[in-house]
C-alpha cells in the first residue's frame, strides 16, 4: 500500500472577500464625493424658486398715495375697531392674590 500526502485545500472564503472588495470601494466612493467631487451649483438644483426670487427681489416701490387718495378706498367700511391696550398682567406676578 502507498502512502499518499496530500495536502487539504483550503476553502476560500468568497462572501468575506466580497464584502472587503464592495466596503473598500464604498469608502473611496464617499471620499471622492466628500472631498474631491465638484459641488453641485445652486442654480441647477433650485432653478425656478431662484428665478420667483430674482423677479420679486427687482419689484421697485410704487407711491401709495393714489390709492389711499382714492374715492374706492375712502368708502371702504372699517370692520374692526381700531386696536386697544389689554391689561398686560399684575404689577408683581410674584405676589399672593
Amino acid at each position: 500500500m502507498a502512502i499518499v500526502f496530500e495536502q487539504p485545500k483550503k476553502k476560500i472564503n468568497w462572501f468575506g472577500i466580497c464584502i472587503s472588495i464592495f466596503s473598500v470601494a464604498f469608502i473611496l466612493m464617499l471620499a471622492y464625493y466628500l472631498f474631491f467631487a465638484p459641488a453641485p451649483k445652486i442654480e441647477t438644483v433650485l432653478p425656478d424658486p431662484l428665478k420667483k426670487a430674482n423677479q420679486i427681489s427687482n419689484l421697485e416701490f410704487t407711491d401709495p398715495a393714489p390709492v389711499l387718495s382714492s374715492e374706492k378706498y375712502k368708502k371702504l367700511h372699517s370692520y374692526a375697531g381700531a386696536p386697544l391696550v389689554g391689561a398686560l398682567g399684575r404689577p408683581n406676578p410674584f405676589l399672593p392674590l
